[in-house]
């Protein structure tokens, strides 16, 4: 018996492949009828996300079960959460099948009910047999039960599409990937509604700085500087720096173009080298830092202390050069090199664990040890201040061993700090706070 979508060819191979991705996603989460479900349903869990479905018409031999799961995927289809959900599934493997998995879940509620309360089995067989005041009395209990899964298991999927989508167009099609694996993850309505709220200040933040980002591709490239004055053309890469008059030149008297190239008279435009900041950047996680600057608490909207601080990194890394982040609270953690892992660890952090600000900063004073080229660059340390055990000493190190040292204290004070080190105070998470900082860096 096929299945409920008519654009799904059940016994392709490829169909099979997915089938069994799905079971063992299916598996991974203790759904307990997996093993009872047809292949066909596992099939229409995922095409349904990853096409545009065509619902098939149903069989005179359609049994319950089948017939079930008509209406759970009927159902499903009109809701909001499908909406949000489908505009970010079509033609993603990965995430089709994290959402084929949480539409099973429901699928399994429904068998598991139906087996342990026969009032509740007589409901269903009646609302799948339409025709009678009863039946629509069943169907409308029925479609209630199924919306109250699937919110259940899906959450609010609520302007999950649009900040997927923002994200993509600011930082590349990879990192909108993991940041929809993310969310679509998310299985607590409250969590996702605090990643979402992260995003949307972190967009906010770094496309309010103003500055000249190249988002057409996922990988971070190095300029070759900024136009200055002009200059006689010496190598064939500056060919696209040609002055107007050449270009009219070449394309419309190409003798007299040749000439001059022979001579050595094009005229092109002189480019300067612009030397991208190398900076290693501590930036504390500590549970404070997931407060707001004037309000200790968290906030939906409100931009974080270690939103702000992320924000500042990923521009960094946006902008070229080289950069090395890692995070810290009573420990240090790997370093980040670029802007999807930055991100990634942004919306994995939890807000747990004290400062430790002179482990941090032993760790990246053996980093320099390591590696000879780290002490060329400068170290910058982003925190709120909020530890009273900080060495002197091995800031006064850290000055030794890299270019230079410098603090962002971001709503805080520390005397250590700020009487060891050269010290900016932050005190207004805005982009404009974020522009000036990546000035004087």
């Amino acid at each position: 018996m096929p299945g409920v979508l008519a654009n799904v060819d059940y016994e392709d191979q490829l169909t099979r492949f997915r089938v069994r991705e799905v079971l063992i996603e299916a598996r991974r989460h203790s759904i307990g009828y997996i093993d009872k479900m047809r292949q066909e349903v596992l099939a229409d869990s995922f095409y349904v996300h990853y096409r545009q479905p065509i619902l098939r018409m149903p069989s005179e031999d359609e049994d319950l079960e089948m017939a079930v799961w008509r209406f759970i995927v009927t159902t499903y289809i009109r809701s909001e959460a499908y909406n949000e959900v489908a505009r970010i599934t079509r033609l993603n493997g990965r995430l089709s099948r994290i959402m084929a998995v949480k539409l099973l879940k429901v699928y399994n509620s429904v068998l598991s009910k139906m087996d342990r309360n026969e009032a509740f089995r007589q409901v269903v067989e009646s609302a799948i047999n339409r025709g009678s005041d009863t039946s629509r009395e069943s169907r409308a209990s029925l479609e209630r039960e199924i919306k109250s899964l699937i919110n259940f298991y899906m959450g609010s999927m609520r302007k999950v599409s649009d900040t997927v989508n923002r994200v993509k167009m600011l930082f590349g099609e990879s990192v909108g990937h993991e940041v929809a694996d993310l969310l679509l993850s998310t299985d607590i309505d409250p969590y996702r509604f605090r990643l979402i709220s992260m995003l949307n200040s972190l967009i906010k933040l770094i496309t309010g700085a103003r500055y000249v980002i190249d988002t057409a591709s996922d990988t971070d490239v190095e300029r070759a500087g900024v136009i200055g004055g002009v200059k006689r053309m010496t190598r064939a890469s500056e060919f696209r720096d040609m002055i107007p008059s050449e270009r009219l030149l070449l394309k419309f008297a190409k003798p007299i173009f040749a000439y001059r190239l022979a001579m050595g008279n094009v005229l092109v435009r002189e480019r300067k080298a612009v030397k991208r900041p190398r900076i290693y950047m501590l930036i504390d996680k500590s549970g404070s830092m997931f407060y707001t600057v004037n309000v200790n608490m968290f906030e939906i909207g409100a931009v974080s202390k270690i939103t702000w601080a992320t924000a500042l990194a990923v521009a960094l890394a946006m902008r070229g050069g080289d950069l090395v982040v890692r995070f810290f609270d009573q420990q240090v953690y790997p370093a980040l090199t670029n802007k999807k892992d930055i991100i990634k660890t942004l919306l994995a952090l939890i807000p747990l664990g004290g400062t430790d600000i002179t482990n941090a900063v032993k760790a990246a004073i053996q980093d320099a040890s390591d590696k000879a080229y780290l002490r060329d660059y400068k170290l910058v340390i982003i925190t709120d201040g909020e530890d009273d055990n900080l060495d002197p000493s091995v800031l006064t190190k850290a000055k030794a061993m890299f270019r230079s040292v410098k603090a962002l204290l971001v709503g805080g004070e520390n005397s250590v700090i700020e009487n060891t080190i050269d010290t900016i105070k932050i005190n207004e998470l805005t982009s404009e706070s974020l522009a000036q900082i990546i000035r004087k860096i």
